[in-house]
Parts: structure tokens; C-alpha cells; sequence
């Protein structure tokens, strides 16, 4: 689990009692570092989040959920030209679903 400061680990500055449930003692620390294989991206934090470049190294296949509104973490279109083969959804009604 990641929030604007990167991933959500044991020991991070910046955590509070919700945080720290989730916190993780894998080694990863950036969201990009997070994303490198991964089958899902779950985005409900703030527009741009997520890059072309972070889409490319997900597993294939992969499932995104770019929710933040009114702009989504990715859009459509350029998750789809970092991978063509991405199932992308928005948290928007005027994308298709």
C-alpha cells in the first residue's frame, strides 16, 4: 500500500494508527518500485499518480483502477499506450468502464 509519500512501511515517519496496520517490511519504498510486476493498481489518491513508464513494468495484463476524480491517477488513453492489453477503469462516467 502506497500514499503520496511513497510505500507505507514499518518504521516510516509520517503514520498514523490507519497507516500503520498496513505497513509492510518489504524492502520496496516508491510507488514505482511497488508497481514492478504487479498484477493491480488500486489508485484513489490524487491525479497523475501513475506514469506511462510505471504502467510498462506492471505484470501483463494488468488491472488498473485509476479512481481519483475529476482527474484519474492515469487516464485511459495513456495506460493504454503503455499497454494495450491493460483492463482500466475511472472513477468517471464519461470514460467507458
Amino acid at each position: 500500500m502506497c500514499d503520496t509519500h511513497g510505500v507505507i512501511f514499518k518504521g516510516r515517519r509520517w503514520m498514523n494508527i490507519w497507516k500503520e496496520e498496513y505497513a509492510t517490511d518489504r524492502p520496496e519504498r516508491s510507488l514505482q518500485e511497488a508497481l514492478k510486476g504487479a498484477d493491480c493498481f488500486i489508485g484513489v489518491s490524487v491525479a497523475d499518480a501513475l506514469k506511462e513508464e510505471d504502467v510498462k513494468v506492471m505484470a501483463k495484463n494488468p488491472i488498473i483502477f485509476a479512481m481519483a476524480n475529476p482527474n484519474p491517477e492515469i487516464t485511459p488513453e495513456a495506460a493504454r499506450r503503455a499497454c494495450p492489453d491493460a483492463i482500466i477503469a475511472t472513477g468517471r462516467s464519461d470514460y467507458p468502464n
